[in-house]
């Protein structure tokens, strides 16, 4: 699983809670996160793999239902999982229309810096549903 997001953290806190959420995620799946210049999405989604954009008119779900999102896509299907962060000015047509889903973390508009971490601690979140374990709450 990958996280493709354009442009760099450049704030601390954010990058450390970024950090904290992927240590925690590789105790469940192999991760990584990739961060590339902007205009380069489609050169990083792979026809192979299921490519979700982050993307404001994307689909909407409670915790409980990303996790069994996250949970069916291991399942049922072997194909790699990338979710892409755009930047500041989020995604082209051209990139919405190549993506295999799109999904909005919120209905409000958050800066991409952030939405990472929110990201991150979601996926983290949705493993911890799957396995029951306390974290959820």
């Amino acid at each position: 699983m990958k996280l493709i997001a354009v442009g760099k953290l450049k704030k601390g806190y954010v990058r450390e809670g970024v950090r904290d959420y992927i240590t925690r995620l590789k105790h469940y799946i192999p991760f990584e996160m990739i961060e590339i210049k902007e205009g380069s999405v489609l050169k990083f989604m792979n026809k192979e793999e299921f490519n979700v954009l982050l993307d404001m008119r994307g689909k909407t779900f409670t915790s409980e239902q990303f996790a069994r999102f996250i949970s069916e896509r291991i399942s049922r299907n072997s194909r790699n999982v990338n979710f892409f962060i755009g930047g500041a000015t989020g995604f082209s047509d051209a990139e919405r229309d190549s993506a295999d889903m799109l999904l909005s973390l919120s209905e409000m508009t958050l800066p991409h810096e952030i939405a990472r971490l929110v990201f991150v601690e979601q996926l983290y979140r949705a493993f911890t549903i799957i396995r029951n374990e306390k974290y959820h709450k």
